[in-house]
């Protein structure tokens, strides 16, 4: 046997006739094949078993074995499961040619042969049986293919039945549409008349009661069939969920976030403007929340965030059972957002705003410690108030930025004129900061005088800001500016870089006085005062024992720990200490024995009548023993009649200060009027006194 003839494709022919193995063996040969001739049934069978094989010709009557059985066994392996078998015998009756297909016979050949035609036939049926097998396996890799995919596939007929599932192998119950499809029939009705494809999304339970959702795609095949194919998309929802909710929720409250709660608030608003109704926003703050992180960490902080969402969403169930669209949000920070929409929705916002007080009646636990947290909140109206949520929302915070002022109480309702004190609140800011960049400010000095020999002890440093176009601005104005936006502490700074280079002025001319500085809780807290003082003092070369730091009572009692850790400071640099405004605040003997002043100033809210009324002489003779048994230097601020002073001078003050004696002064008129020689005389009274406004007390 030659290589070519090895590699023909092999034609088994059995035949017991010499002539027709011949003829057969010929036309195989013509059909490009390699004929292999046997005589009998057994011989063929066990040569087409043992090859590969492309055609098969069989007569029926052989010794050994008919050419029905050896077809029989032909079929029974699986290699021959698309092999072309033909029968070629003189039989023509209609019973053999029924058990020549039944024995899985492809064709039949009749005797006497066409031997001409056989040829062609040969090959047509060659090219049928390729066909078969290329078509089986097509299918064995649709099937492989379709059954590896998750989906499920359905082919149905227009009413729903179905026709055939490629699921069958896997699942018997799968070929029947399942309950979850019973609402896409009215789908694959249309689908299978319009042709158009279509897509749903359905939801249903497994076995274990868990939720699954499902993609079905419907498309109508030729003939007016619907495939319908069902993709699990449980995972993907689920993920698309986790995502949307890290989006749109805050993970330490688990309420909605800004973004959720400006988009609710827009379809709350949409659907209010279409049925003529209201939007109450209500924004809640939770008041000295930063001194909680401050003081005790983000932990601690987190856990009375967490407790205070928890509690307003208690206390605004009973609102759902009427208003089933309230929301509340965490809008960032401590900062909760609350809408509500009703016809008299401002009516209703503040009855959710008052509800909401009762979450801060119990204190909040952490570990041991107790938090007490009070809220501030502000109300808008839409449409009222604002044609867009930015508006509304806007003027809500502005109400409750209001409020925290202590202008309306814990509650605000929005006007007009907030907005408006709010823009020139804004601008005077703006101008503040670019005054402290540029060095806009002045310092004035209002002299403390001895009452023992009538001479000047001292000076307190007074800021003044002079604005080019609002003029000069009160310092009880842009103080409380400086204290809100932060600025303070930049401002205390240049306070204490300013006295120091007037400090080192003075001392270059011989003049040795005491300039006294203001301290605000803000400082103390959470700035470095001592730090400041000590390196301006050393810049200008001054010592720092000229430097007097006054701190009012409220500071001593912000935060124990870090006033104590700053003032002990302050005394080793050799500061002095004085405690200002004192009566107005605690007044606790505790704090000034804990933290021991060097001097105490009497408010002048207790001066102004302590010649003419019994309490406030009380009140100032009280002071003035403190003094006396503590060893402590007593101040009494704003004197402005000679019979104030008098009666200080006679119950043994020790100082003075006010406007009787001297207004705060520019430092080149206080050089001239008190400190040069001629100058620094006994006590002498200002003449008009009326034009001088109140004194001040700025940093």
């Amino acid at each position: 046997m030659t290589v070519e003839s090895s590699l023909k494709a092999v034609a088994i022919i059995a035949d017991d006739e010499d002539l027709g193995r011949l003829l057969l063996s010929e036309a195989a040969a013509e059909c490009r094949l390699q004929p292999q001739a046997f005589d009998n049934g057994p011989d063929a069978l066990q040569a087409a078993l043992s090859q590969t094989v492309s055609i098969v010709l069989l007569d029926v009557d052989m010794p050994g074995m008919d050419g029905f059985s050896v077809c029989r066994n032909l079929r029974a392996d699986p290699r021959f499961e698309h092999t072309p078998i033909v029968m070629v015998t003189g039989h023509e009756d209609s019973s053999a040619i029924t058990l020549a297909f039944e024995a899985g016979a492809t064709d039949f050949i009749s005797k006497p042969v066409n031997w001409a035609l056989l040829p062609r036939r040969l090959d047509y049926i060659l090219r049928n049986a390729a066909s078969a097998r290329a078509l089986a396996e097509r299918v064995v890799q649709v099937r492989t293919l379709v059954e590896a995919l998750p989906d499920t596939l359905w082919v149905v007929d227009a009413n729903g039945q179905v026709r055939w599932s490629p699921t069958d192998r896997i699942d018997a119950a799968a070929s029947a549409l399942p309950r979850s499809l019973v609402g896409a029939l009215d789908t694959i009705r249309a689908t299978a008349t319009d042709g158009l494809q279509r897509k749903m999304d359905l939801r249903a339970l497994d076995a274990s009661g868990n939720s699954q959702s499902f993609e079905v795609r419907f498309t109508r095949r030729e003939g007016g069939d619907v495939v319908v194919v069902r993709q699990d998309t449980s995972e993907r929802t689920a993920a698309a969920a986790h995502i949307e909710r890290l989006a749109y929720f805050d993970a330490l409250t688990d309420l909605p976030n800004r973004q959720k709660c400006i988009e609710t608030a827009e379809h709350l608003f949409e659907a209010a403007r279409a049925v003529g109704q209201s939007v109450a926003v209500i924004y809640l703050d939770l008041n000295s929340f930063k001194r909680v992180n401050d003081s005790f960490g983000h932990c601690a902080g987190d856990e009375v965030l967490r407790v205070v969402a928890a509690n307003l969403k208690s206390m605004l169930t009973p609102f759902l059972t009427t208003h089933p669209d309230l929301s509340l949000a965490r809008f960032g920070g401590d900062e909760f957002v609350m809408l509500v929409r009703d016809a008299a929705a401002r009516t209703v916002g503040m009855e959710v705003a008052r509800a909401c007080f009762n979450a801060f009646d119990q204190p909040i636990l952490y570990k041991g410690l107790e938090f007490y947290s009070s809220p501030t909140m502000g109300l808008a109206v839409y449409p009222d108030d604002g044609a867009d949520v930015g508006t509304v929302f806007k003027h809500a915070d502005t109400a409750m930025y209001h409020a925290k002022n202590g202008s309306s109480g814990t509650v605000a309702v929005y006007t007009a004129a907030m907005s408006s004190r709010l823009r020139d609140w804004l601008d005077l800011e703006a101008r503040l900061r670019r005054a402290v960049t540029e060095g806009l400010l002045q310092l004035h000095f209002q002299p403390k005088f001895r009452l023992d020999n009538n001479r000047i002890a001292g000076v307190e440093a007074l800021l003044r800001w002079c604005d080019p176009e609002h003029g000069e601005v009160p310092p009880t104005r842009f103080v409380e500016i400086a204290e809100d936006s932060g600025l303070v502490i930049d401002i205390g700074s240049w306070v204490i870089r300013a006295a120091c280079r007037h400090l080192r002025n003075w001392l270059d001319h011989g003049w040795v006085i005491p300039i006294a500085v203001n301290i605000s809780p803000k400082e103390l807290l959470y700035g470095d005062p001592a730090g400041v003082i000590e390196a301006e003092a050393a810049a200008a070369g001054v010592p720092c024992s000229l430097i007097e730091v006054e701190i009012t009572e409220s500071s001593i009692v912000e935060d124990s720990v870090a006033v104590r850790k700053t003032l002990e400071r302050l005394r080793a640099l050799g500061c002095r200490l004085a405690l200002d405004d004192f009566g107005t605040g605690y007044s606790s003997l505790s704090y000034i024995t804990r933290f021991p002043p060097d001097r105490i100033k009497i408010d002048k809210s207790f001066i102004q009548n302590v010649d003419r009324t019994a309490g406030d002489a009380a009140v100032a003779s009280a002071i003035l023993s403190l003094g006396q048994n503590l060893n402590l230097v007593v101040t009494a601020e704003g004197v402005e009649r000679t019979g104030q002073l008098e009666w200080l001078r006679s119950r043994g003050c020790n100082e003075v200060q006010g406007f009787l004696l001297s207004r705060p002064l520019p430092a080149a008129e206080l050089e001239q009027r008190w400190l040069l020689p001629t100058s620094n005389q006994p006590i002498q009274t200002d003449g008009d006194l009326g034009k001088f406004p109140s004194r001040s007390h700025t940093s």
